[in-house]
């Protein structure tokens, strides 16, 4: 599961540019493998049952990715460019990510509290 979080977190963590640098040791050889972001974080939605949460980092506003199960994910999609600004104004400047989740209760409590915070009827 660890690999599966790894693997998503990866995906959703789109305009990076991966710099590869290698380095001789007596005996052996190594690869470090350094990401290095080129833009600031993308504005982040999770969606389920027609409702949504948002998360804008400008705001410390901060998604833990890790807290999603893989398998609770029905699908991804990644807005950029004018498309997001246009569909979330300048929170989307730097891209959208938009994760639609399978069901509410496969969320984790956390974002089950905000859900539930946000949208009190």
């Amino acid at each position: 599961m660890k690999t599966k979080q790894i693997f998503l977190i990866t995906i959703l963590s789109f305009g990076l540019t991966l710099c590869f640098g290698q380095t001789n040791h007596t005996k052996k050889e190594s690869t470090n493998v350094q990401i290095k972001s080129k833009l600031d974080k993308p504005y982040y939605v999770v969606k389920v049952n027609e409702k949504s949460l948002e998360f804008d980092a400008s705001k410390n506003e901060n998604l833990d990715l890790a807290s999603i199960d893989p398998n609770a994910i029905e699908s991804v999609s990644v807005l950029k460019g004018d498309v997001a600004k246009d569909k979330y104004g300048e929170k989307g400047q730097n891209g959208v990510v938009i994760i639609t989740v399978k069901n509410f209760d496969l969320l984790s409590e956390d974002l089950q509290a905000k859900f539930m915070d946000l949208h009190k009827k």
